[in-house]
């Protein structure tokens, strides 16, 4: 039987009895139940039940229970999860198995979280702020969220953004940034505009890519050596996506923007799954070289406005993009390199034998002890 403390990031957890004390849901994330729960030591960890596996653990996990879980993996918190000094939680799901048990007395019925006093001072006199908060009179929320800092915001933008119809690369109309920037959403509505600006900086949270299920889409993790899909149980191939913003600037303005799948392709230069099979010590905190050697590059970019922008709110995405990192130019036509005249050609300058010999081609007969080509008209002149 394996305890809290033994838990590893990507390991295989064994059998794990713990009691389950809390339950909840972040507003923000309605498709997440987290619970609390305690081991026979008292240390606690939080188990997340997501998407395709929430039902299920919601009618499996009853608070104050007694639970034998195994088949679980064990993925890293990030800071908008996190509510426990455990950096790790268990993610269960359809795959799990969960066995309640007999109540005893050896698993804690209570558990406390305990503070320093300087922190129960700055929550006291520090009142929560909210970035993007809005009154919403017509409801009785009393905040309204618009785009706010999380992870799922990016999902959530790109589920419904695509170009309404298919559009050829690289067309729009010629623009700047500022420009499309004073436009209505009504101007900008199913319309591509060019832009030639650079990537000035690359912005993600945690991860610039995240690996999913191939059936269900949800974020799976490792365990032991093979990716495991709480509702699927073990993955061969996982789907990767991409999970950055970019930001660009022009001499007008600076905006940032969403990234098509087609974009991202070109910047790494390798779909994502190849890329990610190519290199399999992928960091995701690190943005390949690929991608940041492209910061400072001058680009002709075809940019739309996102689908779910609001006429308050107006997001642009990334169409596609030229590859080249430098100015293009038209080639210019070479002319044959000048030939030496002789000096009786010199001397013949009249206009009639200048446009004969500019309009009629001259018959060539070679000398076969020389191997080079001679002027029948020179040798009858000489």
């Amino acid at each position: 039987m394996s305890s809290i403390s033994e838990l590893k990031t990507d390991g295989i957890g064994g059998p794990l009895q713990v009691r389950i004390l809390r339950k909840l849901k972040h507003d923000l994330r309605r498709y997440e139940t987290w619970y609390l729960a305690v081991d026979r030591f008292g240390d606690a960890i939080q188990i997340l039940g997501q998407r395709t596996n929430q039902s299920y653990i919601e009618s499996a996990l009853n608070l104050s229970q007694y639970y034998t879980v195994s088949d679980y993996s064990c993925p890293m918190l990030d800071k908008y999860k996190k509510f426990l000094q455990n950096d790790l939680y268990i993610d269960v799901g359809l795959m799990s198995m969960i066995e309640q048990i007999p109540d005893t007395l050896t698993i804690p019925k209570n558990w406390f979280h305990f503070v320093s006093k300087p922190q129960l001072i700055e929550l006291g006199d520090t009142p929560s702020y909210y970035p993007g908060a809005l009154r919403h009179g017509s409801s009785h929320a009393t905040h309204v969220y618009v785009n706010p800092d999380i992870p799922e915001t990016t999902s959530l933008i790109n589920l419904y953004t695509g170009p309404s119809r298919p559009m050829p690369p690289l067309a729009g109309i010629p623009s700047t940034l500022h420009d499309m920037r004073k436009k209505t959403r009504s101007e900008l509505l199913d319309k591509m505009f060019l832009v030639r600006a650079s990537i000035k900086d690359i912005v993600f949270q945690n991860s610039w890519y995240q690996t999913t299920c191939p059936i269900c889409k949800d974020p799976i993790f490792r365990r032991g050596e093979k990716w495991f899909c709480s509702a699927h149980g073990h993955i061969d191939k996982p789907k990767y996506i991409y999970k950055f913003f970019v930001i660009i600037t022009d001499a007008t303005d600076t905006i940032q923007e969403a990234i098509s799948e087609t974009s991202c392709c070109k910047l790494l230069r390798s779909p994502l799954d190849k890329f990610i099979s190519n290199n399999p010590l992928t960091n995701g905190n690190i943005p390949p070289v690929n991608i940041t050697n492209e910061r400072g590059n001058t680009k002709t970019m075809s940019i739309q406005m996102l689908r779910a922008s609001t006429p308050e709110n107006i997001r642009f995405i990334i169409i596609d993009h030229d590859t080249l990192t430098t100015m293009s130019y038209t080639s210019i036509p070479t002319t044959p390199a000048p030939t030496r005249m002789t000096r009786a050609r010199q001397n013949d300058t009249s206009p009639e034998s200048s446009a004969a010999n500019q309009n009629v081609a001259r018959p060539l007969s070679y000398d076969l002890t020389g191997a080079t080509p001679t002027d029948s008209r020179k040798q009858m002149k000489k």
